[in-house]
């Protein structure tokens, strides 16, 4: 679709693919035009003056008109409106409909009757499904978009086609090329003292024709059409550059004075212009966002939030949804030598703070997940907060206590877990600031008040953990040094101040111990971040303290910049009401859905530029989000996200450290629901999640590569084989740009594109012949999700001992067993529903 825009004339050219447009606006002022289509103007925020012909009239929210092709029309907005505009070229109309060559409509619900109330009600739905569909771009888009438009017209023609009134024609055709000439001559030369009687001179016409002339075709005098161009243009420019002074832009547009230019905003907005000036706020669209065209920068999200209140009455909304399959054939050859496995991301797991891990909840889901899907190391925050009660002070001197230290790491390493310590945050009597703090349980951010406290508390710490469990031991242990120090919220210091803090703790603990290994400050590599670190090791290369391995953090946040950190402080005090609001006004996902792998390979080239490819670089925190209370995170979609970017990264660094295991997490305030979109793994009272699943299913892969695949991975270990599948969708574009509100506590499954059954077919070649046992283990919405069993047995708010045992079994995968001789191969077939994984084991019998 493509729009060739005059002031006045549009003409709308369709494209085969989508012949008629729609797209989201907010009006400041369109001077009078017409085009060769029919619009429909939906208003879902604010207030409109629309003029057709001589006819003016308000549109409020909620209003829908319709303006016959062909008809000179004028909109001014009002109120940080929001509409949806659909332009529908006369040949598609004509192209479809039979009988249209002279049709005329009367649709417009702010004077229509009572009777016309359910039809009016049933066009909105269409529309508001077709601005979703514009975001959402499913497969068949340009189909289901032609049905509802279509599905609109047919309305049109049963209920709102009407007798054309006189004296509101179109333009007719026979003078239309004498009235483009003189628009371009308008527009040409508004800037100037224009007259009417230069335009009739070139048009061979008597100055009183051509007045009424205009008068007639456009319902407005010479003078008015001409001040109409010189406000659309003056207002562009008045938006777009604050601080030129009014008067300037009066003149630089064509009006005599600022007097007239006043006289005529007045009339347009009934404001004056400085008024209308204050009253704009630029805030609400992107700073390089320019007004243009007439139109306001705005918020998107909101935008299709509110047209989701228009679907959530529709009924065809709640039609089940048909889906596509795709079938993926494969051969794999399973005699090849393949590539030996690590699976490093069996390094590392993560709990949020070291208090955590002494609590009973938290400590028998370590032990599950030991049990299913066992893990070497485990990252937290927190080693020295007030809660674990190792620092205070006494009369002005330190006082040590290392009592929950040892209970914590005993009962670590006695479920085969080494502590992977981030060394942070600052005791409350230690902190240069105490009221620099961050979580809902309070971390202290600031520096020390004194750095030889600090490096002294360093020194006890680390010395009392080499005597108690011995030097060999503790030197195995990372150390990752502060957290995300590149924003405020974390680090409310200056960087340099950061380096120097680096310096005098690592020269302190590797006087404890050379061996120990002393990770970089964890950073967010989803931020531009570069410049910071480049810094950091610069500073590091000139002192001679270099890092020993390199941690970093991934949440595919696109719009995460440093001076957001007050909105990244609100996120920790978040309660399940005004998280919505939080996404709308900060949170976009990226439309990328390998953008996790793209930015690890971004990150391993910036280290082989900076000669820094020899060190181990550990993903020490990664999820598809970095909120407590995004409701997709309870859901299947969970299983093969983390199926997908395990699986596509497999050993590509050392560690891929979840974040985080446990919902039972105290950086927030705590939710009283079970399914509250919880970052973790397991949710409340141990019940796994299909994301703890995934997990399991990934643990039984074998050791030895054969083959990956677009979905798939086959693996070899000890003579049997593993092949595990998985269909990711990722996120649409309305949930990426942070519109959720079309999904709810037992409905969070709509923010998905591209989703369709997978059927995966492997002819699978060179296994030896023989008996086999196969076993699949299949995870969706139907077995595996606890989920989507919860809310199938009604969504209880309150779980019972009962339930709990109930939801904990319906998180266990689908499991079929038989057995089948083999002579050369085999065919398997894995049927995949949206967000779905499977894994199938092939081991021989004696």
């Amino acid at each position: 679709m493509m729009k060739t825009r005059k002031s006045i004339y549009e003409l709308v050219e369709t494209s085969d693919t989508l012949p008629f447009d729609v797209s989201l606006h907010s009006v400041n002022y369109v001077p009078s035009h017409w085009h060769n289509s029919v619009e429909m103007i939906f208003v879902l925020r604010g207030s409109l003056e629309v003029t057709v012909g001589h006819k003016q009239q308000t549109l409020s929210e909620g209003d829908v008109k319709l303006i016959n092709s062909g008809h000179v029309h004028e909109v001014i907005g009002f109120h940080n409106n929001i509409i949806a505009t659909f332009l529908i070229p006369d040949t598609f109309i004509k192209g479809n409909i039979k009988g249209v060559e002279h049709v005329y409509f009367d649709c417009d619900s702010s004077t229509a009757g009572k009777e016309s109330r359910p039809a009016l009600d049933r066009i909105r739905q269409l529309l508001a499904e077709m601005v979703q569909m514009t975001y959402k771009r499913g497969e068949v888009y340009e189909l289901e978009m032609r049905i509802r438009m279509l599905s609109v017209f047919s309305i049109l023609m049963q209920r709102f086609r009407a007798e054309e009134s006189e004296g509101e024609g179109a333009i007719k055709e026979k003078y239309m090329d004498r009235m483009l000439r003189i628009i371009n001559y308008i527009e040409e030369h508004y800037q100037e003292p224009i007259t009417l009687q230069e335009i009739a001179e070139q048009e061979f016409l008597s100055v009183p024709y051509l007045s009424k002339f205009l008068s007639e075709q456009i319902g407005l005098n010479f003078q008015s059409f001409v001040s109409g161009i010189r406000l659309k243009n003056a207002v562009d420019d008045m938006l777009n550059h604050m601080e030129t002074p009014v008067h300037e832009i009066a003149l630089k547009h064509g009006f005599p004075n600022s007097k007239s230019f006043y006289t005529v905003f007045k009339n347009r907005y009934h404001l004056t212009p400085s008024e209308y000036r204050k009253q704009y706020n630029p805030a609400m669209g992107k700073a390089n966002e320019r007004i243009s065209q007439g139109y306001l920068a705005f918020n998107r999200a909101s935008a299709l939030g509110i047209i989701n209140q228009y679907l959530q009455r529709s009924q065809s909304g709640q039609e089940l949804q048909v889906l596509g399959i795709e079938a993926m054939n494969q051969t794999v050859d399973l005699s090849v030598q393949g590539r030996q496995l690590r699976h490093t991301w069996r390094n590392l797991i993560t709990i949020g703070k070291a208090k955590e891990g002494l609590h009973e909840d938290v400590q028998n889901q370590l032990r599950y997940l030991q049990q299913r899907c066992p893990f070497r190391e485990i990252r937290f925050h927190g080693i020295f907060d007030d809660s674990m009660m190792i620092y205070r002070e006494d009369e002005g001197q330190p006082h040590y206590n290392f009592r929950f230290v040892d209970q914590l790491f005993d009962f670590l390493l006695s479920i085969g877990l080494k502590p992977f310590i981030e060394l942070g945050f600052m005791p409350s009597e230690l902190a240069a600031e105490q009221s620099k703090s961050v979580f809902f349980i309070p971390s202290f951010v600031s520096g020390p008040s004194s750095i030889i406290r600090w490096c002294e508390l360093l020194d006890r710490f680390l010395r009392h953990c080499i005597n108690r469990y011995g030097r060999e031991e503790v030197e195995s242990w990372k150390l990752e040094f502060w957290n995300e120090p590149e924003l405020a919220v974390f680090w409310p210091g200056t960087v340099d101040e950061y380096n120097e803090f680096y310096l005098h703790s690592y020269r302190t603990l590797k006087r404890v111990s050379d061996r120990l290994q002393i990770g970089a400050p964890g950073r967010i590599i989803s931020m531009d971040t570069a410049a910071y670190f480049h810094n950091f090791i610069s500073f590091c290369q000139e002192h001679d303290c270099l890092p020993d391995f390199l941690p970093v953090h991934f949440y595919p946040h696109e719009d995460l910049i440093e001076n957001d950190h007050r909105k990244l402080e609100h996120l920790y005090t978040v309660n399940d009401l005004s998280f919505r609001v939080v996404m709308e006004q900060f949170v976009s996902i990226s439309p990328n859905p390998d953008i996790l792998r793209d930015m690890l390979k971004h990150e391993k080239r910036m280290l082989d530029d900076l000669g820094l490819s020899h060190l181990d670089l550990y993903l020490t925190e990664w999820n598809s989000t970095a909120y407590h209370r995004e409701l997709t995170n309870d859901t299947l979609y969970k299983s093969a996200y983390i199926a997908k970017n395990i699986v596509e990264n497999l050993d590509s660094i050392e560690g891929f450290g979840y974040w985080v295991l446990s919902d039972n997490i105290e950086e927030t305030p705590a939710s009283e629901h079970l399914f509250h979109g919880g970052l973790g793994l397991i949710a409340q009272y141990g019940i796994p999640k299909a994301a703890m699943t995934a997990y399991e299913l990934l643990a039984r892969l074998g050791d030895r590569l054969l083959v990956q695949g677009n979905g798939y991975v086959v693996t070899e270990a000890s003579g049997s084989y593993q092949v595990l599948s998985y269909n990711y969708c990722h996120f649409d574009d309305l949930y990426a740009m942070g519109d959720n509100s079309f999904i709810n506590a037992t409905n969070r499954y709509n923010g998905f594109k591209h989703e369709k059954v997978i059927k995966l077919e492997l002819d699978l070649q060179g296994i030896p012949e023989g008996k086999y046992r196969m076993e699949t283990y299949s995870v969706s919405r139907q077995q595996g999700s606890s989920y989507d069993e919860w809310v199938r047995m009604g969504a209880p708010d309150y779980v019972t001992e009962e339930d709990r045992i109930y939801l904990t079994a319906a998180s266990r995968p689908r499991r079929h067993v038989q057995e089948l001789e083999i002579h050369g191969g085999m065919t398997y077939i894995a049927q995949l529903e949206p967000h779905a994984i499977e894994l199938m084991v092939l081991t021989p019998l004696l």
